[in-house]
């Protein structure tokens, strides 16, 4: 029987020819797509990496006038707002009144600020606070925070070691 024949149907030479080609070509593959998301949610923190000790050194009880400075340091992700408070201190916990204590009761009173020359004392609420602006994360950019100690002698002062203990709040 011949070959166009071979299926009952009657395929002129073209008709037979595709019906070959067609068998011998694999089929057409199926597909289909579908997408995903990657992506990263950057969380906003800021670290105190370092407040420095503020030391006004060994001294006579000359009256007069002692300043010294030290740094807070600290990180901030990029563009995050930032606020840093200084409360009244372990003495009296005031910071109108912050004062070193010697261990019979004397005290010296001193003031933290963040200008050299004085200004306002370096509160913890929204009027006193220090406010920023993050630089990122990462010791490049680190931001230093100056404070400035100064405190005065009367003269009547018992030798001896005072301090106090000042803490440093971050909110961001």
């Amino acid at each position: 029987m011949a070959v166009h024949r071979m299926f009952g149907l009657s395929l002129g030479r073209v008709g037979l020819a595709a019906l070959l080609a067609s068998l011998a070509m694999p089929l057409m593959a199926q597909t289909q797509t579908d997408t995903f998301q990657v992506r990263i949610d950057i969380q906003g923190t800021c670290v105190v990496l370092n407040a420095d000790d503020i030391d006004f050194g060994a001294t006579s009880a000359l009256p007069g006038n002692g300043e010294r400075s030290g740094n807070i340091r600290l990180q901030c992700t990029k563009d995050l707002p930032f606020s840093v408070g200084l409360d009244g201190g372990s003495t009296s916990g005031d910071v109108n009144a912050r004062a070193l204590e010697h261990a019979s009761g004397v005290r010296i009173p001193y003031t933290l600020t963040q200008q050299s020359a004085g200004g306002p004392n370096w509160g913890n609420d929204s009027a006193s606070s220090v406010s920023g602006v993050g630089a990122g994360l990462g010791a490049a950019n680190e931001i230093a925070l100056t404070v400035h100690a100064k405190t005065t002698l009367s003269g009547q002062e018992p030798a001896g070691l005072y301090t106090d203990t000042i803490t440093v709040t971050l909110t961001y």
